[in-house]
Order: structure tokens, then C-alpha cells, then sequence
């Protein structure tokens, strides 16, 4: 809907159909956009651990942009248990609480309103979970069969792209630019979880602040936070290490 064709992959399947993302291009206004389809964290799993190559993924695109404008986060009918987790990463652990999010509700097709009430109502039941989206949108994504949704999806479309160029940040932030890096990790070379020796050790030693704060958060057991942090590490040696080599080298399906 976004970018005005049918370019990113749907799945009906129990199992999620994105572990890798795909960039798709589009403009509003004469301001040019990628958009980035992102792995999917567990959205239909009853637990509230990502999936590990989920997390390994987005840490490893977002350490290789040049800067992020803006997050959008998609939800489907009533927050699931998992949405709080899943939000705190995205914005705390992996953003540095530095990138404006919209919260955006599909599959309204059915509702009589979706204006201010609507979405009013939408933002009392995040804020309920901790979670505050700068704004919330709330739009028909489809068209339906017979294009029974035609005029409810034109306006769902112009309102959000609407959203979208009022929210995004005119300054992207960047992992390279902030103190990120130094943020999220404090306890990973104390835990012997550094057992890579090309990573930085200063890089290993930062390791913490915000990762605990996340797994205490999350209420996320033991096992789960050590897997969490060896995740992540990987990730940076594997970012040092693809950086080493030329781009067309590399796997066509992934880093």
C-alpha cells in the first residue's frame, strides 16, 4: 500500500514468511523513501523470545544503514503478549530510543470509524503495555476481491503516506554517529561470552545497560538473555567480518 504496488511477499502460514529483509523504493512529495520489510519476531508464537535469526538479522541491518528515519509498526487486531517485548527491542535495544515510531492497525476492513476515535482507542491499549508510537493510524491495506474496499484503501493509503512524511526524522540516526554502541553492551566479556577474539573488546565490555534493562524488562529467563547477548555478539564479529570483503561476494541470502 505504501509503495504502490504488489511488491513484498504475504503469508496466510502459521510460520512467518520474513527472516530477511527486502528494501522497496517509493516517494511522497517529491521526497524519495526506502522502506525496509523486516524479519518477523514470533508474531505467532506463544512465548515472548524473538526468534534468535529474527534478531540477528535486524541488528545486522540496522548496523549497515546509513541512518534510520523512522520505524512503522504494523499490528493486526488485538496486542498480543509478545508486542511489548518486541517493541522495547526495536526501540530501546536496537534504536537507542532515537527513532520516531507510528503504530499502524490493518485489517479494519469491517470497522464503521476509523478517525480519532478509533484511534484513540488504540493508543490507550498501547499505552496500557508501555508503549507510545508518536501517532497511530488505522487503515484498510487491501482492496478486496471485487475491489469492495477500493475507497476505504485510497484513503487508508493518503493518510498514511501522510503519516509517514510528517513523522520521519529529516535527521537520521545512525549507529556510527551516537554512542549506541557503547550503550547496549557492558556484561558480555565478564559472562565469558567473548570468545571471538576479532571483536572489539571495547566494543564487549560496553555490552549491558540496555540489554538488561530489556531482559529484566521482558522478565526473559537466564538461558534466553545469554542467547540474546551471544546473538548480538555474533552478529557485530560477523558485520566485522563481512565488511572484510567485497559486496558481490557475499551470499544472496544474507550477509
Amino acid at each position: 500500500m505504501i509503495v504502490g504496488a504488489p511488491v513484498a511477499e504475504v503469508s496466510s502460514s502459521p510460520v512467518g514468511c520474513t527472516f530477511e529483509h527486502k528494501r522497496f523504493e517509493f516517494s511522497i512529495s517529491n521526497t524519495h523513501f526506502h522502506i525496509y520489510d523486516t524479519a518477523g519476531l514470533n508474531e505467532g508464537d506463544q512465548g515472548r523470545v524473538p526468534h534468535w535469526k529474527a534478531v540477528h538479522e535486524l541488528y545486522t541491518l540496522i548496523r549497515r544503514l546509513d541512518g534510520v528515519s523512522l520505524l512503522i509498526y504494523c499490528m493486526r487486531g488485538r496486542i498480543k503478549e509478545n508486542a511489548r517485548s518486541n517493541w522495547i527491542l526495536f526501540n530501546k535495544v536496537l534504536c537507542a530510543e532515537k527513532v520516531p515510531i507510528i503504530a499502524v492497525v490493518t485489517g479494519l476492513e469491517h470497522e464503521e470509524n476509523l478517525g480519532s476515535k478509533k484511534r484513540n482507542e488504540i493508543k490507550a491499549a498501547l499505552r496500557a503495555y508501555g508503549m507510545l508510537p508518536k501517532s497511530v493510524e488505522c487503515v484498510v491495506s487491501i482492496r478486496g476481491k471485487k475491489n469492495e474496499h477500493e475507497a476505504l484503501y485510497m484513503s487508508s493509503q493518503f493518510r498514511l503516506k501522510k503519516l509517514i512524511q510528517q513523522s520521519y526524522s529529516k535527521t537520521p540516526w545512525s549507529t556510527e554517529t551516537s554512542e549506541w554502541i557503547a550503550q547496549i553492551y557492558k556484561t558480555t566479556y565478564s559472562t565469558k561470552l567473548c570468545f571471538l577474539p576479532d571483536v572489539r573488546v571495547e566494543f564487549v565490555n560496553a555490552v549491558g545497560n540496555v540489554v538488561d534493562e530489556f531482559i529484566k524488562e521482558t522478565g526473559m529467563r537466564k538461558e534466553d538473555s545469554d542467547k540474546l547477548k551471544a546473538t548480538l555478539l555474533h552478529a557485530e564479529r560477523n558485520l566485522k567480518v563481512s565488511k572484510k570483503r567485497p559486496f558481490w561476494r557475499r551470499k544472496k541470502d544474507g550477509f
